[in-house]
């Protein structure tokens, strides 16, 4: 495990690998429906090489705390409608946005607890615009999938690899409106994902 971190901190070595699992395909479905003029923050965004897939123009928010990551996009990407930032996505950071018409959270709930995923989505809820929304992509368990499939959700290197319903309950917590639905044909490898999309956030700060 350790030598695959290793590898994982190379940056051309982690995106070929994307590609190599078809990982990448999954990002590109999550970001197929923004649209043009919006206004997009990326919680955990690594090196970003999805960005040039992003309708033009976008105003963009990465955020990452492993800094290779973030300096490989910002040397290929930042720019007056592109911004990355090295350190954690908190309140302060949060004060500092505009308002954001999408937030992705691509790969992070599964490695977060219970406590932690309500933190995060709550914190993302309150920099929405009216009639944003979050997306968030995570490896899950779920009833039909394959022995190979499984094995890949069991050993995934997120801790908190839940079910579909697991998932959309911590949503519930946060949005009074989330719809979901299991990723299954996208990698190369047979895995598992929930995607979903999250609206009207129901905390003090939708007031």
């Amino acid at each position: 495990m350790e030598g695959l971190k290793s590898v994982l901190r190379h940056v051309p070595a982690y995106v070929l690998l994307q590609r190599i699992v078809g990982a990448d395909r999954l990002r590109y479905r999550c970001i197929e429906e923004i649209r043009p003029g919006e206004t997009v923050l990326d919680v955990g965004c690594g090196p970003a090489y999805y960005f040039p897939r992003l309708p033009q123009p976008v105003k963009y928010h990465g955020f990452d705390t492993d800094a290779p990551y973030i300096d490989w996009a910002k040397q290929r990407f930042g720019g007056e409608n592109a911004s990355f930032h090295c350190g954690i996505f908190d309140e302060a950071a949060a004060r500092a946005l505009p308002p954001i018409d999408v937030v992705l959270l691509l790969g992070l709930l599964h490695h977060m607890s219970d406590e932690q995923c309500t933190d995060l989505l709550n914190l993302a809820a309150s920099v929405l615009s009216p009639g944003g929304r979050v997306i968030s992509l995570d490896t899950c368990f779920e009833p039909t999938q394959g022995r190979i499939s499984r094995w890949m959700s069991e050993n995934d290197r997120g801790e908190y690899v839940r079910e579909p319903a697991a998932f959309e309950k911590l949503a519930l917590q946060s949005f009074g409106q989330v719809e979901g639905k299991v990723v299954n044909d996208a990698t190369h490898i047979p895995a598992s994902y929930w995607m979903m999309t999250m609206t009207a956030p129901t905390g003090s700060w939708a007031e």
